[in-house]
């Protein structure tokens, strides 16, 4: 690829692409790359030679994964831009690349209009206060309306848009695009765009629209306002400087068209994004806090260095690659950082700026540069990173939560240690994959935004580590405990030849308050056991609920009483006495009324208004408890109390539900008693797993 020169931070642009799946963000970028030089010949998607999408679990699935990271010249700027996946399982992706830039341009399909994820990726741009812009991509193919899916920006998505170019022909007749702003139509052919006139049919249109753009800027403007209304000439660099203010302000979003895969529309769309998109130096300030204290941070190269890892990524050759965004001050090669999480310093000992899978080592990040440090393995992703003469810590990247949970065995016997470790490693790089060990079921268990996400890690798993794992549905972390109170007498006595043992206990079992746990008092007189012994009672009552008595899992909520017993002066022992008390409790434990606990989880589901109805109803057929229902942002939103047995594949039965329209949240809220029915099952299946 083309090595670029660096440039002041006032020519820096950061950007990135957003979209449902589909849309045409990696061959937008391709044709961007082309016409600004950076590579000689554009790749497709279809043949798997696109520099985005340069994983090969990417040109698999002909899918971007992760994001691609480039640097782009155009009009003497550097656009820093980020190409992010459109799948909904990797909006965790989306979050980082919008934590680092100044805008996102939203790509939507000319002849699918919005999409489920359109409108996902759009709050998530809205709630990063970036400036941000439209494209309607595809317009040569059939179907594609331009008006129809201007409408349903306007009708689906928060903003003022602007048209500021329009398809020239749709579908079959697509010629090219018109910008309004120049008033020229740009047709497509085998040798590029060339100019052309405004068509007559079009040229009422036109004039119609260019009125609209020129009103909305005017009103954002006074004396723009003024001179309008004096009927004096707005010329093209106050329309544009007009556009800048609205635009960083949010408060017109500029929409434009076009056929990537024909590069029509593209020299355009980069055109007015290197005009319209705010430079870093726009910004103003960055705010952090330092040990309470609110910091300002002023983006400029003249400031104190402070960044912010946006991603990191592991390769088993390189190592960690953190990458970052430089906010302010610069970065040199062999410098010390400050990183407030480790509360330690760290040394850069080699800067990268990135271009797909290439690396270009250079000496110096300054503000409003994304790039990355090496091997470090310290660091993760939302780490601050500052001078160590500035300390001053960022707000962390949000992430989408995780929701599909799955067991994780390794597929060759033996591979367990090794899978544990890569899939530790892989959640490292990416904080939307979870890993953890339940001691409970003793199952290691990921867990993912969906099932190509976890495929995707398969893959990844494979190639990087040679290490191949299967998924499964994981066990329930069931729990015994007790409804009724006992008392119960145990003595432990063994003679064989010399020293005997003696343990003898008379103990209290009675039930807890649902959630209190375990509970052990001593209400001795007189001697009857010594007081040394006493914590040895305790120890074989913990040890015995360790596995209950109806299917072997930890006993919980009950209160343990040792009132009586006896002891003997010479073969009484620690020992007795804790196999004394472990046999009295799993006796009285039996006696006690004893019951299966499962866990219950707190669900909060958001759905548009017509899935309440097949949202309610599928709840309920999962043992589910509506909690209550309101609305937000306009849509409903339910709360629900269900077993966890009945919610491991909610995660795509809801996706199934909903056409991708649903999303959840789900958190552990409390154990609750498991139906007769359904723990005998539990139970007759527990006894076979253990014959």
């Amino acid at each position: 690829m083309l090595r670029l020169a660096s440039v002041k931070t006032d020519k820096i642009r950061n950007l990135c692409l957003i979209s449902h799946g589909g849309a045409g963000k990696t061959t937008i970028t391709e044709m961007s790359l082309y016409n600004s030089g950076v590579i000689k010949e554009p790749g497709r998607v279809e043949d798997g030679t696109t520099h985005s999408d340069y994983m090969p679990e990417e040109k698999k699935h002909q899918f971007s994964v992760v994001n691609s990271f480039f640097s782009i010249p155009w009009n003497g700027n550097q656009i820093n831009w980020v190409d992010t996946p459109g799948y909904a399982d990797f909006r965790g992706e989306v979050s980082s690349a919008l934590k680092i830039v100044d805008a996102a341009v939203l790509i939507i399909n000319g002849n699918s209009g919005i999409e489920v994820n359109t409108n996902y990726v759009w709050t998530m741009a809205e709630d990063n206060n970036v400036a941000r812009f439209v494209f309607i991509n595809k317009m040569d193919k059939d179907g594609a309306k331009f008006d129809k899916v201007f409408e349903e920006i306007q009708n689906n998505l928060n903003g003022h848009f602007v048209p500021l170019t329009i398809p020239y022909g749709e579908g079959e007749n697509y010629k090219g695009i018109i910008d309004l702003l120049k008033k020229e139509a740009l047709l497509y052919g085998d040798d590029g765009e060339s100019k052309s006139d405004i068509p007559d049919g079009l040229a009422d249109r036109v004039e119609e629209l260019w009125t609209e753009l020129l009103e909305s800027v005017v009103e954002l403007d006074d004396e723009l306002m003024m001179k309008y209304f004096d009927d004096e000439e707005i010329t093209d660099k106050e329309m544009i400087k007009g556009l800048i203010n609205g635009v960083r302000a949010g408060d017109i979003i500029p929409v434009m068209v076009g056929s990537a895969i024909n590069n029509s529309g593209i020299k355009t769309l980069l055109n007015y994004l290197s005009s319209l998109v705010p430079a870093p130096t726009d910004i103003g300030t960055v705010t952090g806090t330092w040990e309470g204290e609110e910091i300002k941070i002023e983006a400029g190269e003249s400031g104190p260095f402070v960044g912010q890892i946006g991603k990191t990524m592991v390769d088993p050759y390189i190592g960690k690659l953190s990458i970052f965004r430089v906010l302010s001050g610069k970065l040199n090669t062999g410098s010390e950082i400050f990183v407030p999480r480790l509360n330690n310093t760290i040394k850069a000992s080699k800067l990268y700026k990135l271009n797909g899978e290439e690396q270009e080592t250079v000496d110096e990040l300054k503000a409003g540069d994304i790039g990355a440090i090496a091997k470090i393995d310290d660091l993760e992703t939302s780490d601050t990173l500052s001078d160590p003469d500035f300390k001053v810590e960022l707000d962390p990247i949000i992430f989408p939560e995780p929701m599909l949970t799955k067991t994780a065995l390794p597929a060759s016997e033996g591979d367990d240690e090794k899978m544990s470790t890569v899939l530790h490693r892989i959640s490292q790089e990416d904080p939307t994959f979870k890993v953890e060990y339940n001691k409970v079921t003793k199952e290691l268990l990921v867990t993912g935004m969906g099932t190509v996400h976890l495929d995707v890690i398969k893959d990844i798993c494979k190639r990087k580590f040679g290490v191949e794992f299967v998924t499964g549905i994981p066990k329930v972390a069931y729990k015994e405990t007790i409804q009724s109170r006992v008392e119960v007498e145990e003595k432990y006595k063994k003679q064989s030849g010399g020293r005997g043992q003696y343990g003898h206990v008379f103990l209290r079992i009675e039930p807890l308050p649902r959630g209190k746990g375990f509970e052990f008092d001593e209400e001795i007189f007189g001697g009857a056991i010594p007081s040394q012994y006493i914590p040895a009672v305790e120890k074989g009552v913990v040890e015995a609920m360790e596995e209950g008595v109806m299917a072997g899992y930890p006993v919980v909520d009950c209160k343990v009483t040792v009132y009586d017993g006896s002891y003997h002066s010479v073969d009484s022992s620690e020992m007795a006495f804790k196999i004394a008390a472990s046999k009295a409790f799993k006796k009285g434990m039996e006696q006690a009324k004893p019951v299966l606990l499962e866990p219950i989880m707190d669900v909060e589901v958001i759905v548009p208004e017509e899935y309440m109805g097949d949202i309610m109803g599928d709840l309920n057929s999962r043992r589910g408890k509506i909690q209550g229902m309101s609305s937000r942002d306009g849509l409903q939103v339910i709360k629900a109390h269900v077993p966890q047995a009945e919610m491991f594949t909610y995660a795509t039965d809801l996706k199934s539900l909903t056409g991708g329209h649903g999303k959840f949240t789900m958190k552990f809220a409390y154990y609750d008693k498991v139906p007769k029915k359904i723990e005998d099952e539990i139970i007759k299946e527990r006894n076979t797993e253990t014959a």
